[in-house]
Parts: structure tokens; C-alpha cells; sequence
């Protein structure tokens, strides 16, 4: 078990929890007195430790000075957890913050899920949300059974919203209201984009349009179909390098993979593969600097593998050591061949030491936690692992959004002046 003191991270997040549940402000959980700096905040076991109770962030609530001393060892919030403890561990306790709380997992006591325990979840996640999404169900912090359960006893997740009573606009679609929707949106913004074509905007996906109007192959076709915006024809060769040199002679000579889009009159990524095969292909037509590192050939790549082993074993010791003398960056590699794991696989290259295939929500944010503190800029999406950060897809499992952990330790440093 944890040591009696909390960590600087579960300090972190329970700061982060209070100052979301209060509107931006820290208060203390029993009297709800303001607290204005972190220094007056005494972070206080839930369930005492003398009694069990561990060290982390699901056992630390914040107090104010007065509170913390007279608070007992058994006030009404640990009776409300041991009851709760008792109704989902069969009166056992979890004591350690490693242990998966798999109460939702446990319908009995006996390992199996029951039907009337995934309700019980399912039905105390929408009351606190109003929705629920497939993707809540893979999101440990949302403490919700499995999505194999989810299949078990209801088949689909549409068939779960309705006896839950929620309505799921998908299945209300029709051709006039999909076209009343989007040309609603157009009027109220001005314009759409395929990215807007979401639930939260009240518009059905670019999949969903296609299934009720065949006759449209495209979202360009879409929005001069539907939307009444005239979308430019094909590019032609000829058009596009009469468009690139125009934009290239007003940025003095330069033009990347960012700028090809329909803002500026150029044409999109695709439309480059599909006229000059790569990038740096286009940039020589069109009089450009060419961008060294954006588009590689297959074979500049395995000439590199190459030179870069000589005739030695393709064993490297990390993913990290390899990039840090080899002539392509990740992103290159990953635009070829979609991972480094499928380069690696391609020219034979053992990895011994692979990255951390699990994190736990307490090492992401020490990770994440760390990376601010060192005052760097937040990362791209795709330069997390090259910083030695979790993966997207693993903070998206404990965040809605991969930046999220970022901002949120931005704000709070501001906040409290960079002090635990």
C-alpha cells in the first residue's frame, strides 16, 4: 500500500477536482470555506489511513485548517463510501489505489457481471451525463462494465438508449430534415465543413448523408448538393501548378503540406498524390523550397535503413536512441508505414526496449504533470512519445481530449503559482 502522505500528483489532482467542482475557486469539502492558495489546503484521507484508507487521489479530499482538526474518524462522507464499499466489494474495502475498483465487473462477489448491476451503472452514468457514447465504456474514470456487456444484455447501444429513455437523433434522420439541418447550419455559420457534420451540432455524419443520398459520392458534392455551395471542380496538373506559383510568389518562395488546402486556393493533400505522387514533387513543379522531411520515397527510406545499419544487426536499444541518429523524423516513418511497429516489422529492426504498453491515470499525470512544470510548449498529437509522454490514445482513455491534461495543469500552475 501507499505511503501515509499523498503524492504531489494526487495532491494535483484533487486540486484539479475541486476547483472544477466549485466553478474555478478551492473550497473545503465539509464547510465549503474559499481557500485561496494551495499553502491552506490540507489535503485529508476520506477514509483514515490509521483505518485502511490509502493514499489516493479516490481516498484525498481537501480541507481548510479547522475542519482538518476536528474532523473524526468516522464522519457522514466515509459512512456514505463504506456504504457504498459494502454494496459493491461484499463488504470488503479496496485498500490500494492499484487495484482495479472493478466493482462494476463483480455482480455477486462471484466474478460474473449481472444484468441488474450494469443497469445500476449504466443508469447512475446517464443520470450524471444525460447520454451515454460507446466510447464510455473503454474510459476507466467513467467506472462503467465493459462494452461486451453492453452487447450481452442489449445487443446494441441504440437498444440501450431506449430503455434508458434516450433519444438518438441518428435514427430520426430522413432526407428533408438532413437537408433542413445542414442548411440551417450554413445560414446560422456561414458555412460547414466536414468536421461540423457531428452530433453536438445537431447534424448527422458525412456516412449517415451518403446512406440517404446515394447520388452524392462526396462531402464536396454534399455541400453543392444540399448546402448550395458551389465546390471547385477537379484539379487539374496544369491548375494546380499555376495555383502553387502564385501562392508560393507570395510567401516568398515557400509552400508546406499545411497550406495545401482550399482556404488558399490550393489543392488538397489528396488531390497532390493524386497529380504529382508526393509533396516534394509538387514544391520543385511550382518553384517552392522543397520540404526534406515531409513525403519520403519508400526506397530514400530503406537506402537510410541502410547506410544506417552497414552490415551490422538491425538490434536498436529504443524507439527513441534509433530517431535520435537516423535522418527521418517519426512522422515521416509513420506516414509511410502508419506506426513505427509496422516500419520496425518491415526491415527486420528488433526494439529491446519497447515503450510502457500501460499507464495508469496516476503516471499520466505525473507524465503530464512533469512536462508543464519544465515550462515547454504543449506537443503535437504526433510528437507526445518523441517528448517520452503517453500516447493520444492512452490519455484519451482517462481524458475526453488529448490536450485536456495539458491545459488543465497550465491553469492550475497559473493558478497557484506553480506550488503543491
Amino acid at each position: 500500500m501507499a505511503g501515509r502522505n499523498f503524492s504531489e500528483t494526487v495532491k494535483f489532482g484533487a486540486v484539479k477536482a475541486n476547483v472544477k467542482k466549485y466553478n474555478g475557486e478551492i473550497r473545503c469539502e465539509i464547510c465549503g470555506k474559499r481557500l485561496f492558495s494551495v499553502k491552506e489546503c490540507h489535503f485529508d484521507h476520506v477514509i483514515p489511513y490509521a483505518k485502511g484508507g490509502s493514499s489516493t487521489l479516490k481516498n484525498c479530499q481537501i480541507l481548510c485548517i479547522e475542519c482538518n482538526l476536528t474532523k473524526g474518524d468516522k464522519d457522514l462522507k466515509e459512512i456514505s463510501l463504506d456504504e457504498i464499499a459494502r454494496r459493491f466489494f461484499g463488504k470488503k474495502t479496496p485498500r490500494d489505489g492499484n487495484e482495479k475498483s472493478d466493482s462494476l465487473s463483480n455482480g455477486n462477489g462471484d466474478g460474473k457481471m449481472t444484468k441488474e448491476k450494469f443497469d445500476l451503472a449504466v443508469g447512475d452514468f446517464i443520470r450524471r451525463n444525460g447520454d451515454i457514447r460507446q466510447i464510455d465504456f473503454s474510459r476507466e474514470y467513467n467506472r462503467l462494465p465493459g462494452i461486451s456487456y453492453m452487447r450481452k444484455y442489449y445487443g446494441t447501444l441504440n437498444e440501450l438508449k431506449k430503455v434508458f429513455g434516450i433519444t438518438d437523433i441518428s435514427l430520426n434522420w430522413s432526407r428533408d430534415n438532413i437537408k433542413q439541418a445542414l442548411l440551417y447550419f450554413v445560414s446560422a455559420h456561414g458555412g460547414i465543413t466536414q468536421k461540423d457534420l457531428k452530433k453536438e451540432n445537431g447534424l448527422p455524419s458525412v456516412g449517415c448523408i451518403l446512406s440517404y443520398f446515394p447520388e452524392y459520392r462526396s462531402f464536396a458534392e454534399i455541400k453543392q448538393g444540399l448546402c448550395n455551395i458551389e465546390s471547385r471542380g477537379i484539379w487539374t496538373r496544369e491548375e494546380a501548378i499555376q495555383a502553387g506559383k502564385e501562392f508560393a510568389l507570395r510567401r516568398g518562395g515557400k509552400l508546406v503540406q499545411s497550406d495545401c488546402t482550399p482556404a488558399n486556393n490550393l489543392p488538397a493533400m489528396a488531390a497532390i498524390y493524386r497529380l504529382f505522387g508526393n509533396m516534394p514533387t509538387y514544391q520543385r513543379a511550382v518553384g517552392a523550397a522543397v520540404s526534406r522531411n515531409n513525403y519520403v520515397s519508400e526506397q530514400e527510406i530503406e537506402a537510410a535503413v541502410r547506410v544506417y545499419f552497414e552490415n551490422k544487426d538491425r538490434i536498436v536499444e529504443s524507439r527513441k536512441a534509433f530517431f535520435e541518429s537516423f535522418p527521418y523524423g517519426l512522422d515521416v516513418i509513420c506516414g509511410r508505414y502508419q506506426s513505427f511497429g509496422a516500419f520496425a516489422e518491415r526491415f527486420n529492426i528488433t526494439v529491446k526496449n519497447t515503450k510502457k504498453a500501460k499507464y495508469t491515470k496516476q503516471e499520466v499525470d505525473a507524465a503530464i504533470s512533469g512536462f508543464v512544470r519544465s515550462g515547454r510548449p504543449i506537443p503535437t498529437c504526433h510528437g507526445l512519445t518523441k517528448e517520452g509522454l503517453p500516447a493520444a490514445s492512452v490519455i484519451m482513455r482517462y481524458y475526453d481530449h488529448w490536450r485536456e491534461p495539458f491545459e488543465i495543469f497550465e491553469a492550475l500552475y497559473k493558478r497557484i503559482g506553480g506550488q503543491c
